[in-house]
C-alpha cells in the first residue's frame, strides 16, 4: 500500500510543478523555472520508476492511483495555486 500512496504523492507533485512550468514560462521567471524542471525530473523518474516496477510484477492497481494523482494533482495546481492572470480580470471587471 505505501508504493500505492508514494505513486499518488508523486504524481500530484509531477502535475503542481507542470502547471507551474507552465505559469513561470508566462511570467518569464527564468531562475525559478530552471528550479522547477529540476524537481519536475526528479518527481518523474521517482514516479515512473515506482509506476513501472510494479507494473512489470503484475501489480495492475498502481493505474488508479497513477492516474488518480494526476487528475489530483491537476485539480490542486489549477484551484489552489494563485492565478495571476485571473486576479487581474476580477481586478479590472469582466
Amino acid at each position: 500500500m505505501k508504493y500505492y500512496l508514494l505513486v499518488l504523492i508523486f504524481q500530484v507533485l509531477f502535475n503542481i510543478f507542470k502547471v507551474m512550468e507552465i505559469k513561470y514560462t508566462y511570467e518569464n521567471k527564468l531562475r525559478l523555472l530552471l528550479i522547477n524542471s529540476v524537481y519536475i525530473n526528479l518527481i518523474s523518474l521517482a514516479s515512473v520508476y515506482w509506476s513501472l516496477d510494479l507494473l512489470f510484477a503484475g501489480d495492475w492497481w498502481v493505474i488508479p492511483f497513477y492516474i488518480g494523482g494526476s487528475v489530483v494533482g491537476k485539480w490542486i495546481a489549477m484551484t489552489q495555486v494563485e492565478n495571476i492572470r485571473h486576479n487581474i480580470y476580477k481586478l479590472f471587471g469582466k
